[in-house]
């Protein structure tokens, strides 16, 4: 099924291919990139398919309870500090089944935004109210504090690119893109925790979860350049786990919009000899 749709969605998967031409530093023409591009597909189909069948799995299913879990201390700790934590992550191997697994150690809110069309968003999030996944709007900033000052654990997505002019700027892969600084943002004012944690899918259909270090800073006064310093912590620990496994991230927009917009124009430059009538 994900081979079909990467060839019946010329659109997203040329956004695919040219992500993946950034983290390979490879070339468009190099057969790795569209056979990684690929194996994202196959990937991000997989992941809907576990979402679909969410409500009938549970922390003691086999395939969640199985889960290794690799720096739970770094959990365990944030937790008994008792300020929250803000677990960051990402468009990465699997997301809700790790959910269920975390629910285990942690009363786990998430944070969503709409989708589009409506009925599409009523089913996601009736899923996951069904498995006693706390639901808290993006634009919610209370209902997040409020969780985190109870000592509860906030889901947040980091790596959605957004303009300059809204996001917070970082390097990723040596380009520059912008990314939302809610997780930071959220962290300097509660002093919760904050965890970049990352799911992998596995060859034998098993899953893995990684857990960094919180991420730490020193506040300088200057507010702007803290959330830079902390967004760029989370984005190196993106890339490294991206660097490992680039067929676990599933980007459907243009990470470096700059560079995509330079790549399509020069694609559409006229070649010497040619008219351009």
């Amino acid at each position: 099924m994900g081979d079909l749709v990467f060839l019946a969605w010329p659109a997203k998967r040329r956004i695919l291919m040219d992500n993946t031409v950034a983290v390979l530093g490879s070339d468009v023409r190099d057969p790795q990139v569209r056979t990684i591009a690929k194996k994202s597909m196959r990937n991000y189909c997989k992941y809907l398919i576990e979402f679909l069948d969410l409500p009938n799995m549970s922390s003691s299913d086999e395939v969640v309870a199985s889960m290794k879990i690799h720096g739970l201390e770094h959990l365990q700790a944030a937790v008994e500090r008792g300020k929250g934590v803000i677990i960051a992550s990402a468009h990465f191997g699997t997301i809700e089944v790790g959910g269920l697994r975390l629910q285990d150690f942690v009363d786990v809110h998430a944070v969503y935004d709409t989708f589009r069309p409506e009925y599409l968003d009523r089913l996601i999030q009736k899923k996951r109210l069904e498995k006693g996944i706390h639901l808290i709007g993006v634009n919610d900033v209370r209902g997040m504090m409020r969780a985190l000052r109870g000592g509860d654990a906030l889901t947040l997505l980091f790596d959605r690119p957004l303009e300059k002019a809204k996001g917070v700027t970082v390097r990723y892969f040596g380009r520059e893109t912008a990314v939302p600084g809610g997780p930071a943002v959220l962290a300097m004012k509660t002093g919760a925790a904050l965890l970049p944690v990352f799911m992998y899918r596995q060859p034998d259909k098993s899953f893995e979860c990684r857990l960094f270090p919180a991420v730490t800073w020193v506040e300088t006064g200057d507010r702007d350049s803290d959330v830079r310093g902390i967004m760029q912590k989370l984005m190196d620990n993106l890339q490294t786990v991206v660097r490992e496994r680039p067929d676990q991230w599933y980007m459907f927009r243009p990470m470096w919009p700059e560079w995509h917009a330079r790549e399509e124009a020069g694609a559409r430059e006229v070649v010497p000899g040619e008219s351009s009538q």
